[in-house]
């Protein structure tokens, strides 16, 4: 037994044909342990100095981080036989060796995944993290020409990352890489964040701030980075949702949050893989400034990357998507049209909230005088209920579908999602219900002009003067200011405000969504602009169709006191004898008019 230098006992022993077989197998004892004279010789001898045979290596040694920490005096510090071992040296192209590719891993992990080691840094726990990447899955396959620890820090000249010789000093990784990854280096050093690099722009990406150091995953590995559902928020974000980098020429200050807020940004953010992300446009290594004519979105490139994905692309079309800046035309229109939707919403579903209150409070003093059987009237025929159960069912589809698009963060949308709603099946639902919508809104025209019994319908339905004049006494009534309800005809003005409502709703909603649908045939008759402006009208339509749905129409079908739970007429058909007489005596007094008067119904 022998003791090492901090006083620990190793054994002495040396396996003669392991020896033999190892590199130095043809040297005698002597030729490395020049004190180990006499019989027996010393029992401490000084340490190996293979500086007499491997100059070049010791050189490059000391001058690496492991050398220095070896001449500091530091415990614990690398030595050559740390990695070479001691009496089984074996050529690296050995298998066997300990510094052959395919086990240069697992001899570092000796020193930099052993927490015990304190003298020496074990940096962000590379050793571990490479474990997880592909280069060591590939090695653990039998690629040995995959890389290991020594193929980016090199074997003995291993420099820190902050000294510009360092094979990993970030002027320097891309070479690094380019051992191995020859051609997508050589795009990478075409790009702009090469250029930035070289320009000494310590915010410009390098290889490692995508794939990582030592955890270099696939792209199609869903845990890594530069997977297509990640990259916009884990990579490109990291450096382009920063405003200070933003403010550099060139770049517009709304690059990360524009692409968020269009269609592909929202689709990506809810799951689809298809949707195209930042490198679906901007290309993957070989990023470049719009003003290379090399450049995916070079003005006379944008048109063919668009195609990538899109049918029959045209030049206006392809104009239409941009990270463009306020200012600009696009951005004007639809600023000003955000605008005026804003005060839309607030004047209408504000006055709409001031109306259904003072009714509702109304109701509220007056107890709710239930009719367990009661005699009815048919106010709509067959056709009528199943246009609203139509309208009923694809509105709520279409309310669901849009504002999960619209909204991927918000927690009831996530858990549509893990139910599986993917954004395949969100987009077929979502025009499916438009479809539908369109469908129930045809059926109704066909009636109203081509269905006897629904002649003058229309008419019925059309606003008068006399409908401001009810509006204002229904508000004195509800209020207690007058001791009479106006006399409404078959329809109020509520059935009528809400009617002509979603005539217009269906009306703009169809035009953008088919705009928005069909980007490339609509760009082909219209200006670019037409996109963002659809984009705007779609949502802020919705936003208001929504609001004026659940605060005013749910509030005459469910919340309104006369009629909760549920005013069963819209599915029913029918209306109880005593709310024609109250709520619409002008109607009823025609029906016994004209001699006409229903036979009740139990």
């Amino acid at each position: 037994m022998g003791e090492t230098d901090d006083g620990q006992e190793r054994s002495l022993y040396v396996d003669q044909e392991r020896y033999h077989a190892s590199s130095h197998g043809e040297f005698q004892c002597r030729d490395c342990h020049h004190d180990a004279k006499g019989d027996p010789h010393p029992e401490k001898l000084s340490a190996v100095d293979c500086t007499g045979c491997h100059e070049e290596a010791a050189i490059e040694f000391s001058e690496g981080v492991h050398g220095r920490l070896l001449m500091s005096g530091a415990a614990n510090a690398p030595t050559c036989s740390s990695c070479h071992t001691t009496h089984e040296i074996k050529s690296a192209a050995d298998t066997t060796s300990s510094v052959h590719a395919m086990n240069v891993p697992q001899t570092c992990e000796r020193c930099h995944l052993q927490s015990k080691i304190t003298d020496i840094p074990t940096g962000d726990q590379g050793a571990k993290h490479y474990n997880q990447g592909v280069h060591a899955k590939a090695l653990a396959e039998g690629n040995d020409l995959a890389a290991s620890c020594d193929d980016c820090h090199d074997s003995h000249r291993i420099l820190p990352k902050s000294d510009p010789n360092s094979k990993i000093f970030r002027f320097n990784i891309s070479k690094t890489c380019g051992q191995c990854h020859d051609d997508i280096a050589a795009e990478y050093d075409a790009s702009i964040h090469r250029v930035g690099v070289k320009e000494g722009e310590f915010s410009s990406a390098t290889c490692i701030n995508c794939h990582e150091a030592h955890r270099a995953l696939s792209a199609s590995d869903p845990d890594s980075p530069t997977h297509p559902l990640n990259a916009p928020d884990q990579l490109c974000a990291s450096c382009h949702a920063a405003g200070l980098l933003n403010k550099r020429p060139g770049l517009s200050e709304n690059l990360f949050d524009s692409y968020k807020d269009s269609y592909h940004g929202l689709a990506n953010s809810r799951g689809s893989a298809v949707a195209a992300n930042c490198n679906s446009c901007h290309g993957i290594h070989d990023i470049r400034s719009k003003t290379d004519p090399k450049s995916s979105v070079h003005a006379a490139n944008v048109q063919k990357t668009c195609a990538q994905c899109h049918f029959k692309v045209t030049e206006a079309f392809a104009s239409s998507y941009t990270h463009g800046k306020l200012g600009s035309l696009e951005q004007k229109i639809s600023s000003i049209v955000r605008v005026i939707y804003i005060y839309l919403i607030i004047l209408v579903i504000g006055g709409m909230v001031v109306h259904n209150l003072i009714i509702w409070f109304a109701y509220v003093r007056v107890k709710y005088r239930a009719h367990k059987k009661e005699k009815t009237i048919a106010r709509f025929d067959t056709a009528w209920v199943i246009q609203h159960i139509i309208v009923f069912i694809s509105f709520t589809i279409l309310v669901i579908t849009g504002f999960a698009l619209k909204f991927p963060q918000m927690s009831w949308v996530k858990l549509l999602m893990n139910l599986g709603l993917t954004e395949n099946l969100r987009a077929i639902l979502h025009r499916s219900a438009a479809i539908g919508l369109l469908g129930g809104g045809l059926y109704h025209l066909w009636c109203l002009f081509f269905v006897r019994r629904w002649h003058g319908e229309l008419k019925e339905l059309t606003l008068r003067l006399s409908d401001f004049r009810h509006f204002y006494q229904n508000m004195r009534y509800h209020l207690g200011l007058d001791a009479e309800r106006p006399l409404f005809e078959r329809y109020g003005y509520v059935e009528k405000a809400e009617y002509w409502a979603l005539v217009w709703g269906t009306v703009m909603m169809a035009i953008t969504g088919f705009i928005l649908w069909f980007p490339t045939i609509a760009t082909r008759f219209m200006p670019p602009w037409i996109i963002k402006v659809s984009e705007t009208i779609h949502f802020y339509e919705a936003v208001l169709a929504t609001l004026a749905i659940v605060l005013y129409h749910m509030f005459f079908a469910i919340f309104h006191p006369a009629n909760y739970p549920l005013n069963l007429t819209g599915f029913t058909g029918k209306i109880s004898e005593e709310e024609v007489k109250e709520r619409f005596p002008m109607w009823y007094q025609k029906l016994k008019l004209k001699d006409q008067e229903p036979p009740a119904e139990e």
